[in-house]
């Protein structure tokens, strides 16, 4: 069990060893003796870089290969590195969680208050907002209500709880993000930059659903949830953020591109506390905690977090120009683990982008982030 939870949260001995081989070495040149020579006629031509594994993706998807980012000079990565400190020290004073969107809080209350609600209905809807996921997940998990085995998915919470108690429990979650004065505040502040990380969350969410149901040992109800919370630490942030500037602090527009590579810099760190504080399943803190690690395994213990990677990272390639070369690396490694070709990555992609429209017009959403060419 111990040598499982090494192998999940990346610690312990390397995964891999490195690979045997039983060519020869190089023999050394004895004294007196000249090196081989070109044949006459023939010049020695250097070998030039290794092709960009990246390129057959970049080629089905219309899409550049992407260029590793110009780094900082050492006076803006010193300021960047204080101010992610901040941030940190404040969510963790503070113990920040997930913020629900007002206007999906607003239905789960309706939905609470119809007689005749559909339990389908209802767990649909809850499953599409981080904090009322989380919150729900953390009840059915809590000592008052755990039973032989740990809940997962919000279907099993409605089972254990009940629907009466799940109605309780989601319509007191979203009361008390629609009642919060210090987070009308948060969302007046960055409000579009808060509606871009929900919309993002709600579409890799759908495409990581879709694609686990053609991945062999792959569940599309983990991949949704992993979807919704895998980057959670993004929003928790983004509140501290948001409090630190209302409290006089650093100013930083919602459009400013170093609040961008600061929400990069501490999400995962963030992410993984929360998902600790909140007592969420295992498998969705390995996925806060790893998703951005440079190497993850291909065993089966891996595979919703390979889904949900290759998800996000899709999405990320086209939407987000600074994170373009790291998703371009994650794309490569989890396609390759999931067995997933070129053209299996464009169908992703399409599928991505019919999910992102969807969103846009089901939770009023429409230019909530940036958009850039996508697959044809």
């Amino acid at each position: 069990m111990l040598g499982w939870l090494r192998r999940l949260f990346g610690r312990g001995e390397p995964f891999d060893a490195p690979p045997v081989t039983n060519a020869p070495a190089s023999a050394p040149v004895a004294a007196g003796v000249a090196a081989p020579q070109a044949e006459a006629g023939l010049e020695l031509v250097e070998a030039g870089p290794p092709p960009d594994p990246f390129t057959p993706f970049a080629k089905a998807l219309g899409l550049p290969v992407p260029a590793a980012p110009a780094p900082l000079d050492e006076a803006e990565e010193l300021a960047e590195l204080e101010l992610a400190a901040r941030v940190l020290d404040h969510c963790r004073r503070n113990k920040l969680g997930p913020a629900s969107a007002p206007t999906l809080s607003l239905r789960i209350l309706n939905l609470v208050a119809t007689p005749d609600v559909e339990v389908t209905e209802l767990a649909r809807t809850i499953a599409a907002d981080p904090a009322l996921s989380a919150g729900l997940l953390n009840v059915a998990n809590s000592a008052y209500y755990r039973g032989l085995s740990e809940i997962e998915t919000i279907r099993d919470a409605i089972t254990r709880l009940g629907f009466d108690e799940v109605g309780r429990v989601a319509g007191a979650l979203s009361a008390k993000s629609l009642f919060n004065p210090k987070l009308r505040q948060e969302l007046a502040a960055f409000g579009p930059r808060f509606s871009a990380l929900y919309k993002r969350a709600i579409t890799v969410a759908t495409g990581a659903a879709a694609l686990a149901m053609r991945c062999r040992g792959a569940r599309s109800d983990r991949a949704y949830l992993g979807g919704m919370l895998h980057d959670v630490g993004r929003t928790v942030a983004l509140r501290a953020v948001a409090t630190l500037t209302l409290e006089g602090g650093p100013a930083m527009p919602a459009g400013d591109p170093r609040l961008g590579r600061l929400l990069d810099r501490v999400h995962v760190e963030v992410g993984g506390e929360v998902h600790q504080e909140w007592q969420l399943p295992l498998y969705l803190t390995v996925l806060a905690v790893r998703h951005h690690d440079a190497e993850i395994p291909s065993d089966a213990d891996f595979i919703d977090l390979h889904v949900v990677r290759l998800a996000a990272a899709v999405h990320d390639l086209r939407a987000d120009q600074a994170a373009a070369r790291r998703a371009a690396d994650e794309i490569v490694q989890s396609a390759g683990a999931l067995r997933l070709d070129p053209n299996g990555v464009r169908a992703l992609a399409a599928e991505l982008r019919q999910a992102e429209e969807k969103v846009a017009v089901a939770f009023g959403l429409d230019g909530a982030g940036p958009r850039r060419t996508t697959a044809r």
